[in-house]
């Protein structure tokens, strides 16, 4: 891998590793959801990088992609199980991370939060170059499992290129029986996902979250694509560049120029927690990013 583009990765690693445990610190009952987001994502930008994507805090049976709206009056309470999820952004060059706490410090569900820990540990210890995808997801799930949870099958990790967050590889939290290999010098995204229920997930509402789905050259110029490039952003983010922001998302939905991200949930009384890291899989060396 360029020296440069490597450094950019760095980069951006420590500031979303900083950036996820200063958010962890906002949260408290009767914080507001939209507060700890705009307070995690200026702190990126105070670094000098930009927001990989909105942050998502997303509780309880919702697994991620859901980010507060302008003026959203949402608020934490004692007992919410909450993923933080965000990462930072230098030069298109991104991290990924995520981490899960008890509101109030509960406790009630360490158990679930400590298995996703260790099966991201277990998963990075493994990790080589040319290793099978299967073997990631077989050592994600033999942990999950082992405490007594279900691994979420339709969540996993993803490779991770310049201005694309979800890259070609899919890393699942299983063993999918996937023979194809990590190649070197490839940036990836491990995200073990645990459930207390069936560990599937299904689309909900939207998350106030979209992303540009087919940007063309003559797009360049076009004022989404201007100020996000490919990458996913919030609805919250347009209201602060122009006025009429929704009438002009809808519009751009209607045109399958945008997509919006659905909050993903597990049934009614399950509880999901997550994890995860960004790893460089250079050809001498795995770098945890994001540690």
């Amino acid at each position: 891998m360029d020296h440069e583009i490597k450094e950019k990765y760095m980069l951006a690693g420590k500031i979303g590793r900083d950036a996820l445990e200063y958010a962890q610190t906002l949260i408290e009952p009767g914080a507001l959801f939209y507060d700890v987001a705009e307070k995690a994502e200026q702190y990126i930008r105070d670094r000098g990088a930009l927001p990989s994507f909105p942050v998502n805090l997303s509780i309880n049976n919702e697994a991620a992609h859901y980010t507060p709206f302008e003026g959203d009056k949402k608020k934490f309470h004692t007992g919410d199980l909450v993923k933080v999820d965000l990462g930072a952004m230098v030069d298109g060059y991104m991290s990924d991370n995520a981490a899960t706490m008890e509101v109030g410090n509960t406790g009630n569900y360490s158990d679930l939060i400590d298995a996703t820990r260790e099966a991201l540990n277990a998963a990075i210890k493994i990790l080589r170059p040319m290793i099978s995808i299967y073997r990631i997801g077989e050592e994600i799930g033999n942990v999950i499992t082992s405490h007594g949870f279900k691994p979420v099958k339709n969540l996993g990790g993803h490779g991770i290129n310049r201005y694309d967050l979800h890259s070609e590889i899919f890393i699942p939290n299983y063993d999918d029986g996937n023979g194809e290999t990590i190649q070197t010098d490839k940036v990836i995204a491990i995200e073990p996902f645990a459930s207390t229920g069936l560990g599937m997930i299904h689309n909900g509402q939207l998350g106030n979250i979209y992303i540009i789905d087919q940007p063309r050259k003559q797009d360049r110029e076009e004022i989404l694509y201007k100020n996000f490039n490919t990458a996913p952003f919030a609805e919250r983010w347009v209201s602060k560049i122009m006025d009429n922001d929704q009438e002009y998302l809808r519009k751009k939905m209607s045109s399958k120029y945008i997509s919006g991200f659905a909050v993903l949930k597990e049934h009614s009384k399950a509880m999901i927690a997550q994890s995860e890291h960004t790893i460089m899989v250079l050809g001498d060396e795995i770098i945890v990013t994001t540690a």
